[in-house]
């Protein structure tokens, strides 16, 4: 009897073993045919033995369409003699073989491998293909975006250099000229020399000023130990001493805690909005204003100048791209309003909470 339930048990165990392996093979396939990646497993002649659902969309066929099928077919003849190569090195050397390729305008990863069967001979190739479009694109925009940032730095670092050769410069000439001439006078026994010492004193203010501007601009106050609402009404003063503009700065009384990184990208949309509109826009004024509505922090920079068409892209649009791609960065959005004759108006928008959710 004893040997009777044993060997039931032992047909159980193998028809258990059975039914398991039956279950994860179907299990396999339906986790192939659910793959959002392209999956192809053809013979050593190329052709295709099975296919899911996504690489048979790939191709614009059913996997019925395309069982049997010659897979070179599938392809230019190039791109074809080149997948060839490919899978010949896969099967000479054994091991699988990836590379980025492009297939009807899209960018794809593609991995090649040598499938061994039971014997360990290879007897077909299976192929794995994942769109990588997005990731492609998203790598060239990057690339793009810090090209242009180089550009904007190497601008900016010309007009420093500039700024700093013309009006600096100049008035260490001037300084200069002022003492001789103060020396001068005093060997002589001149009276004079009290007026030319107050004209001298003028122009050292005048450049600790600038220089105080340029250093503005290079780098903005800790604003650890100045309120927001603070720097930007120096900013904002500074702005107008130096340019003549009229900038006309408001703000909410009490504004939250705003993250460095959010406060600096605020402060580089005004200067670089400023600037913009001292070169291109013609205006005599310009109104700044901060405020935090719904855990997000609003600027917004208007101007009465000769504004443009927004669908004729001016040349100097690529600094307010750069500031656009630092606010997209910082899961904000930055827009430009304008119309000829009817001046221009930034308008930029941050969470307040950092990019990384703290």
């Amino acid at each position: 009897m004893g040997v009777v339930v044993k060997s039931q048990e032992a047909r159980h165990s193998k028809a258990f073993q059975a039914m398991t392996q039956v279950i994860e093979r179907k299990l396999a396939w339906e986790l192939l045919e659910a793959c959002p990646d392209a999956v192809e497993l053809s013979d050593l002649d190329g052709f295709i033995l099975y296919i899911n659902k996504a690489a048979a969309q790939r191709y614009g066929k059913t996997a019925g369409e395309l069982l049997g099928v010659d897979i070179w077919s599938l392809y230019p003849a190039r791109q074809a003699a080149h997948r060839k190569t490919v899978v010949n090195k896969a099967t000479n050397s054994g091991l699988p073989v990836q590379f980025t390729d492009r297939y009807e305008g899209q960018w794809e990863e593609v991995l090649i491998c040598p499938v061994r069967a039971t014997n360990g001979n290879i007897e077909g190739i299976a192929t794995y293909i994942r769109d990588i479009t997005r990731q492609i694109r998203a790598e060239e925009r990057l690339k793009l975006v810090s090209l242009q940032m180089l550009t904007s730095q190497e601008d900016e670092r010309r007009r420093i250099a500039r700024d700093l050769h013309d009006d600096i410069g100049q008035s260490m000439t001037a300084i200069i000229l002022d003492l001789k001439a103060i020396h001068s006078g005093m060997l002589s026994g001149r009276k004079d020399a009290g007026s030319q010492i107050k004209e001298t004193i003028r122009i050292v203010e005048d450049m600790m000023r600038r220089i105080r501007q340029v250093f503005y601009e290079l780098r903005p106050p800790s604003f650890d130990t100045l309120s927001l609402t603070k720097v930007f009404e120096a900013l904002c003063s500074s702005l107008a001493l130096s340019t003549g503009l009229r900038v006309v700065f408001s703000s909410q009384e009490e504004l939250p805690p705003i993250p460095n990184v959010q406060a600096t990208a605020l402060y580089r949309l005004v200067q670089e909005g400023i600037n913009n509109v001292v070169k291109h826009a013609k205006a005599t004024s310009v109104w700044v204003n901060l405020e935090c509505v719904d855990s997000e922090v609003n600027i917004s920079l208007e101007d009465d100048g000769q504004g443009f068409d927004p669908a004729q892209r001016p040349s100097y649009s690529i600094g307010l791209q750069g500031l656009r791609e630092r606010f997209v960065m910082l899961n904000g959005s930055l827009d430009v309003e304008s119309a000829p004759g009817k001046g221009t108006r930034l308008y930029g928008s941050l969470p307040l909470a950092r990019p990384d959710g703290s």
